[in-house]
C-alpha cells in the first residue's frame, strides 16, 4: 500500500517561500551567516588586481589632467578596477559587521592612495610646462546634479546585481563609481603639488560627500530589498553610520548650502569700486548713466511792491554739467565643452563660487587680468544676479569693443 503524500496548507507554503527568499539574501543562522560573510568579503574587499589597476588608473589620470582632455579622463575610469570596496560600504550597514566595514574602507583608502600618488607626481611635472591651463579639472571637484545622479545609479545598480547575482560584476556601475571617486582623489593630489587653486582639498571633500551618500543610499536600498541587520549591534552600527552620512551631506554639500541660504535670505548689498567706474549691486541693477553735477540752489525771493526803480540786467542761469563715464565692458561666458558650464571663483584662482552656463552675459569690472599660477583671471559681475567673482580670461568673449583685448 503506497503512502499518501503529506498535504500543506497554501498559507504555510507561501510563508515558507518568503522565509527561503529572505534567507537566500542574508542567512539568519550564525553558521550560514559566517559563510555568507566570508564569501561577501572575498568579492567586495580589494585584492591584488584591485590595487594594481588602481595604480594604473592613477597614472592615466595624471596624463589626462596635464593634457586637459576629457576623453582621457574617461579612459582612466575605464581602466579602474571593479570598485568592490565602494559597493561593500553600501552593504556594510545592512550586513551589520564592523569588521567588514573596516575591511572595505581600508581597501578603498589604499586604492585612493595608489591614485593620489601618481597624480601628485603629475602635479610636480606640470610645473615644467609653461602657461598650463586646466578647464576640465574643476568640473570633477564640485557638487553637481549630474554627478550626483551618476553616482546614485552606479551604487544602486552595483548593489542590485550583487544581491541578485553574487557571482556577476557590473562593470558599467563600476565605471560610474570610479569616475566619481577616483578622479576627484587624483585631482586633489595634482592640486597639492602643482599649486593650482580649487583642487586641494576640494577633491577630497567631494569624495567624502560621495561616500556618505553611498552608505546612506545603499542602506536604504537594501532595506527596500528586505535586507536588514540581524543583530542589535547591526542596527546600532546602521544608526551611527547613517547619522554620520546625513551630517556630512547636510553640512558639506550643495544641499547644506541651499538650506543655509534659505535660513539667511537677507544679505548686505555689496558695492564694487574700481579706478575707472563704480557699479552698485542690488536687486534692480540700473544701467550705467552719466553723473550729474548738482547745480547750486536758486535763491527765491518774495516780490516787492512795484516802485520806480532801475531794472538790473538778467544774470546767467546755472546749468547742469554732465561728467562722461566710460562705457561698461560686457562679455559672454564661453565654454570649450558643449553644453558645459564655467566655474566662477571668489578670488583669482581661489575658492569655487558658482557655475555659469555658456553665453551668460557678464560685466567686466577691470579688463586688466590678474595672473595666478599662469592663468589670467578677470574680475566680473554677473549681469542677471549681480554676483561678483573671477573667471579665466580664456573663457570670455567680449561683447563690447575694448582696447585691452
Amino acid at each position: 500500500m503506497s503512502e499518501q503524500p503529506e498535504e500543506y496548507h497554501p498559507s504555510q507554503i507561501s510563508e515558507a517561500r518568503r522565509r527561503r527568499r529572505h534567507r537566500s539574501f542574508v542567512p539568519t543562522s550564525k553558521g550560514d551567516r559566517a559563510v555568507f560573510m566570508e564569501q561577501l568579503a572575498e568579492r567586495l574587499v580589494g585584492n591584488a588586481d584591485f590595487f594594481l589597476f588602481s595604480l594604473l588608473c592613477g597614472l592615466v589620470l595624471a596624463v589626462a589632467i596635464i593634457l586637459d582632455n576629457p576623453a582621457i579622463y574617461i579612459l582612466a575610469a575605464l581602466l579602474a578596477p571593479f570598485m568592490a570596496p565602494v559597493v561593500g560600504l553600501g552593504f556594510t550597514t545592512a550586513v551589520g559587521s564592523l569588521r567588514f566595514f573596516l575591511q572595505s574602507l581600508g581597501s578603498l583608502l589604499i586604492g585612493c592612495v595608489l591614485v593620489f600618488v601618481p597624480a601628485l607626481l603629475g602635479g610636480w611635472i606640470s610645473k615644467l610646462i609653461p602657461n598650463l591651463q586646466l578647464t576640465q579639472a574643476h568640473y570633477h571637484v564640485n557638487f553637481t546634479v549630474p554627478d550626483f545622479i551618476l553616482l546614485t545609479i552606479g551604487i544602486l545598480l552595483a548593489i542590485y546585481i550583487t544581491v541578485k547575482a553574487p557571482k556577476n560584476r557590473s562593470l558599467v556601475a563600476s565605471v560610474a563609481l570610479a569616475y566619481e571617486i577616483y578622479i576627484p582623489v587624483g585631482l586633489a593630489g595634482f592640486g597639492l603639488s602643482s599649486g593650482f587653486h580649487g583642487l586641494f582639498p576640494q577633491g577630497l571633500e567631494i569624495v567624502g560627500i560621495w561616500l556618505a551618500w553611498v552608505i546612506l543610499s545603499g542602506t536604504v536600498f537594501l532595506m527596500f530589498l528586505k535586507i536588514r541587520p540581524a543583530s542589535i549591534f547591526g542596527y546600532l552600527l546602521t544608526a551611527v553610520l547613517l547619522g554620520a552620512a546625513l551630517y556630512t551631506l547636510l553640512t558639506n554639500s550643495a544641499f547644506g548650502a541651499a538650506i543655509k541660504s534659505q535660513m539667511n535670505p537677507t544679505q548686505q548689498t555689496p558695492q564694487v569700486t574700481t579706478a575707472t567706474s563704480t557699479y552698485l549691486i542690488n536687486s534692480e541693477a540700473p544701467s550705467p548713466s552719466p553723473t550729474l553735477t548738482p547745480a547750486p540752489e536758486a535763491i527765491v525771493t518774495q516780490p516787492e511792491p512795484a516802485t520806480p526803480t532801475n531794472t538790473l540786467p538778467p544774470t546767467n542761469t546755472p546749468t547742469e554739467t554732465i561728467t562722461p563715464q566710460p562705457t561698461p565692458l560686457y562679455a559672454k561666458v564661453f565654454s570649450t565643452t558643449p553644453n558645459a558650464g564655467v566655474n566662477i571663483r571668489k578670488t583669482p584662482g581661489g575658492e569655487y563660487l558658482m557655475m555659469l552656463q555658456s553665453n551668460t552675459l557678464v560685466i567686466v569690472v577691470d579688463p586688466n587680468p590678474v595672473v595666478v599660477s599662469g592663468i589670467a583671471w578677470i574680475h566680473i559681475i554677473v549681469a542677471d544676479t549681480n554676483q561678483e567673482g573671477w573667471i579665466s580670461q580664456g573663457l570670455l568673449l567680449t561683447a563690447t569693443p575694448s582696447a585691452q583685448w
